[in-house]
């Protein structure tokens, strides 16, 4: 979608061009937003709290 509005630039009113900028850049946050969303979750693991208990009691 960024690239078909790059292209069109020139054949766009300025407000038009706004537009699609927003709308896009809206689609972009939404993906990021659900890919965080859907990602899986790590896993929990004892280790890392030894490790960062280790140097506090020392």
């Amino acid at each position: 979608l960024q690239k078909l509005l790059t292209g069109s630039v020139r054949f766009l009113a300025p407000y038009e061009v706004r537009q699609g900028q927003e709308a896009v850049a809206r689609l972009q946050g939404d993906l990021a937003a659900r890919r965080q969303q859907l990602q899986p979750k790590k896993k929990f693991a004892f280790r890392a709290l030894k490790k960062e208990a280790a140097p506090g009691s020392a």
